[in-house]
């Protein structure tokens, strides 16, 4: 019976000319008009090195010493020797003796220490009041602190092409005057701003790849850095590692070495692409949605006779969300297949991981419509709009229209990127991209799997709680 229902289905879809249309024919002429409206683009100017004016405020520069002092800050010894001071001062007064010894650290600079709970308590921190004596390197090295050695200007210096040339050159030596000049004049391709460690502004005139590569680096900068923050004041013991974290996590940003799994393409437009598979997967809802919503008892007589048949509702339901998911997988495929070895384009990272994501992005979006496909006695219509929204908002808000907005999406709101099916998905072809198969690929893909497996028991228990006579 199950096998039947799902044979059934199946031929159903491949009929449906509307379905086969948008789910298929309309991708792939999407992604056709993407190829040539982005291949040339990043190609043509890959391998020439941006100008740029770096202006840091000492702001920066004081909190990257802030930083790797209390990173080198030798805690144990400075409470050991406190512990030590009292330890004498006692066993003096108790022996009726004189006890002169300086205290190794005041109690008021030993509370202002204890009160840095967070990052943002210790970039406020005043080194006028920091224990240097109890610093694990010379002080010279932090007063020596210096624009060239914070986090960003490091990871600038270190991007290269494929080719080999430099990503990024600095144009040094002038004034902020002359910079906004030859901003104007196009002699250079923006004035970066950097005000913190996460505080990073872009200057730019006007539009173009070298612009978007610059906003690029800088998103994916300013991300990186905030979780590091994150890490950071998820622990007060980690406030001994701020400066190890940080440089652990802005490393990650690179352009030049491929991983063994990961891929090498460093064309930002990329993303478009990644957003076009999520596009696919996403709306393919809509059928699982109407299959389910046509067994249903007060939506037509298809219903009806499904509801008073002997054979379980949710096991019909779910032969008929296997077949959705069987042709959603195979049109991915198509599609995949398609863009990658048809058009050339390089999503980046292990071919057979790239599969993988591909398919399991479908099983996302057949859940999807799974699930509102049981929302009550709302009708067809207005379940479909509902999930018109999620696709098209989902998409724009994961880069879709702008391919920076996940990016921005993640500074501002990251819990909506959690459950954006279409950020989730794409973050998953962004993290094999960039950081192959690891740790951060392995995390977006059970984002994957909970939010898929999430939706499907939502709509099991719904179809479970509802029969013809509650329709």
């Amino acid at each position: 019976m199950f096998g039947r229902i799902c044979i059934a289905e199946l031929k159903r879809l491949v009929r449906s000319k509307k379905y086969m249309f948008w789910t298929f024919a309309f991708p792939i002429m999407l992604g056709t008009l993407f190829y040539f409206a982005f291949s040339t683009i990043y190609s043509s100017q890959k391998s020439e090195t941006i100008p740029v004016v770096i202006e840091v405020t000492d702001n920066a520069i004081n909190e990257y010493k802030v930083l790797q002092a209390f990173s080198n800050l030798d805690t144990d010894q400075m409470s050991n020797d406190l512990e030590k001071y009292y330890e004498d001062k006692a066993v003096a007064e108790a022996m009726g003796e004189s006890f002169d010894k300086e205290i190794p650290i005041s109690d008021e600079t030993m509370d202002k220490i204890e009160d840095v709970q967070s990052y943002d308590d210790m970039k406020k921190y005043d080194l006028a009041d920091f224990p240097y004596d109890y610093l694990k390197v010379d002080r010279s090295e932090i007063d020596n602190i210096s624009k060239d050695d914070l986090p960003f200007i490091k990871v600038l210096n270190d991007l290269t092409y494929d080719d080999g040339n430099k990503m990024v050159e600095e144009v040094e030596g002038i004034t902020h005057e002359e910079a906004e000049e030859m901003l104007s004049d196009g002699d250079i391709a923006g004035i970066i701003t950097v005000d913190s460690m996460q505080d990073i502004y872009l200057l730019v005139n006007g539009n173009g790849v070298k612009h978007s590569i610059l906003s690029t680096i800088i998103s994916e900068y300013k991300l990186e850095a905030g979780k590091a923050i994150d890490t950071i004041n998820d622990d007060h013991e980690n406030l001994e590692r701020s400066s190890e974290i940080m440089d652990e996590s802005t490393e990650s940003i690179e352009y030049i070495e491929a991983k063994s799994t990961a891929g090498d393409n460093k064309d930002p437009f990329i993303a478009y692409f990644y957003n076009l598979i999520a596009m696919i997967a996403i709306m393919g809802s809509t059928a699982s949605l109407n299959v389910i919503v046509m067994s249903q008892a007060n939506q037509s007589d298809v219903g009806i006779r499904v509801d008073i048949s002997p054979s379980i509702k949710l096991i019909h339901e779910l032969a008929q969300l296997l077949a959705v998911f069987i042709l959603q997988s195979i049109i991915l495929i198509f599609t995949l297949t398609y863009l990658i070895f048809i058009l050339g384009i390089k999503f980046g990272g292990n071919i057979t991981f790239i599969y993988l994501t591909t398919l399991l992005a479908g099983l996302v979006g057949d859940n999807l419509g799974f699930m509102i496909a049981h929302f009550g006695k709302i009708a067809i219509d207005k379940k479909e709009a509902f999930l018109m929204a999620i696709f098209l908002g989902g998409g724009f808000m994961s880069g879709l229209m702008y391919g920076d907005m996940k990016i921005i999406v993640e500074q501002k709101a990251p819990w909506f990127n959690r459950i954006n099916p279409s950020a989730v998905i794409t973050d998953a072809f962004y993290a094999l991209n960039v950081f192959g198969v690891g740790p951060r690929y392995y995390r977006a893909l059970m984002y994957i799997l909970i939010t898929s497996g999430v939706m499907l028991l939502i709509g099991c228990i719904l179809s479970r709680r509802s029969s013809y006579k509650s329709l």
